[in-house]
């Protein structure tokens, strides 16, 4: 009787070990399908066909040999999406200050994707630092408020703020370069001058308890084999630069 109680046990302890195997191993292996959302930005995502993040997600897909089904949407429902668990992870969000692993709300990957340079823009009339910002009527992109301990203005429009910038109608609109800087260029708007505000890492998001779960281990993986490869530094090097001091 205790013999075969005890070949039951070893049977259960076995078939639990592999389970749990085959989950884990079920992470690296290929044809898996993955819901992923890209916030719709110049530069980073302009379509499903345009933009850094677009390429790394088409980078990841021939890396892994899985199927990723992405989306451009505008920031907020890219956000509202991964925390509502419609889709595996959204890229990108910077760290929020003081908060490594995630929110209450989401979590962050263990990976940092790139860097990015909060620039501030300032109209050439008015005398702003990141020192001073506070006493100055300062704009950001509306996904970003949290990022400052001074009250900011929520914007929905980058060219628009860079717009009332150059125009004098705001004092700093506060931005990654990255999205900023070609429209300076395009625009032509020569009433604005720059500094550099913050330097943040940048994560993908993930549904809350995902940290260390299947997506956060397939990214680390997949990005790894990017690395070693080089692929990746080719890819997210347009948009993980030092800052350049350059003027309009």
């Amino acid at each position: 009787m205790k013999t075969h109680t005890m070949r039951r046990s070893i049977a259960a302890a076995c078939a639990a070990g592999l389970g749990a195997f085959i989950a884990t191993s079920s992470v690296y292996a290929a044809g898996q399908n993955w819901k992923v959302s890209l916030a719709q930005m110049p530069v980073y995502a302009e379509s499903t066909d345009k933009g850094v993040l677009v390429d790394l997600v088409k980078a990841l897909e021939r890396a892994s040999g899985d199927k990723l089904e992405l989306q451009v949407v505008p920031f907020p429902r890219s956000m509202s999406d991964v925390q509502e668990k419609k889709v595996d992870f959204h890229m990108p969000l910077i760290q929020l200050p003081g908060s490594e692993t995630g929110t209450p709300k989401f979590d962050y990957s263990n990976e940092t994707i790139f860097h990015v340079n909060f620039t501030m823009y300032s109209s050439k009339s008015v005398d702003v630092t990141p020192a001073t910002a506070s006493k100055f009527k300062v704009e950001t992109e509306q996904a970003h408020v949290e990022y400052f301990d001074f009250p900011i203005v929520a914007s929905n429009s980058i060219d628009g703020s860079l717009k009332k910038v150059n125009a004098g109608r705001i004092d700093a609109f506060i931005f990654a370069d990255n999205a900023c800087d070609p429209i300076i260029k395009a625009g032509g708007l020569s009433n604005v001058k720059r500094q550099l505000y913050k330097r943040f890492d940048v994560k993908v998001v993930l549904p809350k308890g995902g940290r260390g779960g299947a997506a956060d281990k397939w990214l680390t993986v997949n990005i790894g084999k990017l690395r070693a490869s080089g692929e990746f530094d080719k890819i997210m090097g347009k948009i993980d630069a030092p800052y350049q001091a350059w003027q309009p």
